[in-house]
């Protein structure tokens, strides 16, 4: 039975339910050897009901052999077998016969918890302490003791302090945040319990959660009529005169009420907490659980350290990272970026690479956007390295394969530099262009597969017949054209073989004579843009 350590009166002079239980149970004790009496007593349909169930456990103390025996369960207050005598409440008889078992001795005294007195149960004793909810002294270090932690005990300025090892005493006194992180019981007595977020981590099925492990150790079960519960974290760079977004301190707060109301699993807590304090970050980037501003290309390669990749890649990732950070785009605001999947884009935040993230997926959430003015940092400027942007935006390679065929790629860039861009062009001239582009510097093959492919206008298919006729490629390809556009497609051949040799000589000319022959370029294709009727 709980010890009163509450001696005062109720409002209006009201004497309290539990001492008018107890007293109920003394004179129970007193007709102890009286079956005949606690038969009655137990079966009474008026009374009290934990004196009921006391009668009927003090009746069936007095049998030899028990027939009549239950088991009780309780998803809170655990398990135990009870034997069954009199008209007793099931969970008050088996909390009454458990008296060994801490959290199941306190069931019967649920209604008085209701009605406002609270009670705390531990290895060296039971006891209620009424109306106000004082935990007594050795209470918690006993519910602590048998805790899944393996708590380092302080006293400091005359409280009591337990931390998890390693945890910074001064930092959880003064609530500071840190990059450890903690989840920090503030009892209205003054001790303080302290769990790092590492300790928190390590969490078990087998593991009671410890919210629950404390709570179950007090009826009623409301941590908050004893504590209050705040916790603090911050990723590492985070300014040290900097305070976290309201965002995430809210994010914060929900967490723990999640917690602490047994809705969320406490082996998750310690990364919510961490995951609600970045998505609330409103700028800079978040690579892991590391914060930067993201204007040090040196630090932002240093933080994309642990993303694979090689260090072509992790350099290319550290400069479009800046890009984006320093001349943010629309489309690349506040990216979320992850492994092998689509960014997701969030209104105000900042820019987050989450651990499984490799350089290659930062490459690709930022290559549309970025990718061009990146390219620098790897020595290709200019109307060659958009060549270069421009293929392995239209067509991705995976970029560690993409960094390696740079060589040929940039050697590639180089030559279509040296053609004239086709500003201002029709369909037809802009097609010939391509074709006599990409043939002189690809290959022919793919281009004639394309010129000979179905085509969705009688000016595309006349393109492809006019650069198939101006670099001899047209025999046995009669059947692919209509007549319409093999008619038109062979006047404009004329200008199109002409630039088909102004272009090989585009390809072998020196410097010098670069200028000369571009302007030769140039002139001939506004014949061709005549010749097509795209002046």
């Amino acid at each position: 039975l709980p010890a009163m350590e509450f001696s005062g009166k109720l409002r209006w002079g009201r004497t309290d339910p539990v001492t008018k239980t107890l007293s109920e149970i003394e004179k129970i004790i007193k007709k102890k050897n009286d079956l005949k009496w606690l038969s009655k007593r137990m079966m009474s349909k008026r009374g009290d009901d934990v004196a009921k169930a006391f009668a009927g456990s003090l009746h069936a103390a007095h049998d030899e052999q028990f027939t009549m025996v239950g088991q009780f369960k309780s998803g809170s207050f655990g398990s135990g077998s009870y034997v069954r005598r009199g008209d007793g409440k099931p969970g008050y008889l088996a909390g009454i016969q458990n008296y060994a078992n801490l959290t199941l001795r306190m069931l019967p005294w649920e209604d008085h918890a209701k009605r406002g007195m609270h009670f705390f149960s531990w290895e060296g004793g039971f006891v209620c302490t009424g109306p106000d909810p004082n935990p007594p002294k050795d209470w918690l270090a006993d519910v602590l003791k048998r805790s899944r932690f393996d708590l380092e005990h302080n006293e400091i300025d005359g409280h009591q302090v337990w931390t998890t090892k390693g945890l910074d005493v001064d930092e959880l006194m003064n609530g500071a945040s840190s990059t450890v992180g903690h989840v920090a019981f503030r009892f209205h007595n003054g001790s303080v319990i302290g769990l790092s977020l590492d300790a928190l981590q390590s969490f078990s099925k087998k593991d009671a959660p410890f919210v629950h492990h404390l709570a179950l150790s007090m009826l009623p079960p409301l941590l908050p009529t004893i504590l209050s519960m705040d916790a603090v974290w911050k990723p590492e760079g985070w300014p040290e005169d900097r305070e976290l977004p309201e965002a995430s301190v809210e994010g914060i707060n929900k967490v723990i009420d999640a917690w602490q109301g047994l809705s969320m699993n406490e082996g998750i807590v310690a990364s919510a907490i961490k995951q609600t304090v970045m998505e609330g970050v409103e700028d800079g980037v978040l690579i892991g659980e590391t914060w930067l501003d993201g204007i040090d290309i040196g630090a932002l390669e240093a933080a994309l350290e642990d993303s694979s990749g090689s260090t072509e890649e992790r350099l290319l990732a550290a400069e479009i990272l800046r890009l984006a950070i320093t001349n943010p785009h629309e489309d690349s605001i506040g990216l979320r970026i992850e492994a092998k999947g689509s960014p997701e884009q969030r209104e105000e935040r900042c820019i987050r690479i989450m651990p499984s993230a490799a350089c290659g997926d930062v490459l690709s959430a930022f290559w549309t956007t970025h990718g061009w003015e990146a390219l620098e940092v790897l020595g290709l400027e200019g109307e060659g390295a958009k060549a270069i942007w421009e293929q392995q935006r239209d067509t991705p390679k995976p970029f560690g394969k993409f960094l390696k065929g740079l060589d040929k790629a940039k050697a590639l860039a180089q030559q279509k530099a040296r053609f004239p861009p086709c500003e201002e062009a029709g369909i037809a001239s802009r097609m010939i262009h391509g074709y006599i582009v990409a043939g002189l510097t690809q290959g022919m093959g793919s281009v004639e597969r394309k010129a000979t492919a179905r085509h969705a206008s009688l000016d595309e298919a006349a393109a492809s017949w006019a650069w198939l006729v101006a670099v001899g490629r047209s025999g046995g390809q009669e059947w692919h054209f209509e007549a319409n556009a093999r008619d038109r497609g062979g006047v404009w051949a004329v200008p199109t073989g002409v630039l088909w040799a102004l272009g090989k000589q585009l390809l072998e000319a020196e410097e010098d004579d670069l200028a000369d022959l571009q302007n030769e370029w140039n002139e001939t294709f506004e014949t061709l843009k005549t010749t097509t009727g795209h002046s």
